[in-house]
């Protein structure tokens, strides 16, 4: 614990940046973090009811946890931290990608499972599905387009490297 305490010290204090911009930095990068957490459980939550829908995959304990479909619990938060360490435009193009496809996602997902099956399930899960799909999707969609505008080369209009001051 002490060593991590260390390196976070000397990374705030590394390079020629002033305090305020690393302290947004890290605070942009815990929102993105925070919001990761967020879409990854409901990303999650998809792959489950996907698998149980299509592969008679159930959960029947804990353990069945550990596996791919929960990557999305890892991946998504550690993305949404770079995104908001990166690039103010990039967060919050993630940030309303993915509520926006949460939403279209959940109303089409309901509304094709409503039309494919007469299961009684199949609204429900479709719309937790099509959440899920339309989170990922849009999150992405949406922050590579803002990171794209915020890395921007002024001279050419061509991305950039990632430029990540420490």
């Amino acid at each position: 614990m002490k060593t991590v305490i260390m390196l976070v010290l000397m990374v705030m204090g590394a390079g020629g940046q002033p305090r305020p911009v690393m302290a947004q930095q890290l605070g942009r990068a815990a929102i993105g973090g925070a919001a990761g957490l967020a879409g990854g459980t409901v990303i999650t939550l998809s792959v489950i009811v996907a698998r149980a829908r299509f592969q008679n995959a159930y959960l029947d304990s804990v353990d069945d946890l550990v596996h791919w479909q929960t990557l999305p619990l890892i991946i998504t938060p550690a993305v949404g931290a770079f995104l908001g360490w990166t690039s103010d435009e990039a967060l919050r193009g993630s940030i309303v990608g993915s509520v926006s496809g949460l939403a279209i996602g959940t109303v089409a997902g309901a509304g094709i499972g409503w039309l494919v099956s007469s299961r009684a399930e199949a609204p429900w899960a479709g719309g937790v599905i099509g959440a899920g799909a339309g989170l990922a999707i849009g999150g992405i969609a949406m922050g590579v387009r803002g990171w794209i505008r915020a890395h921007n080369d002024d001279a050419g209009g061509v991305p950039v490297v990632v430029r990540v001051a420490l």
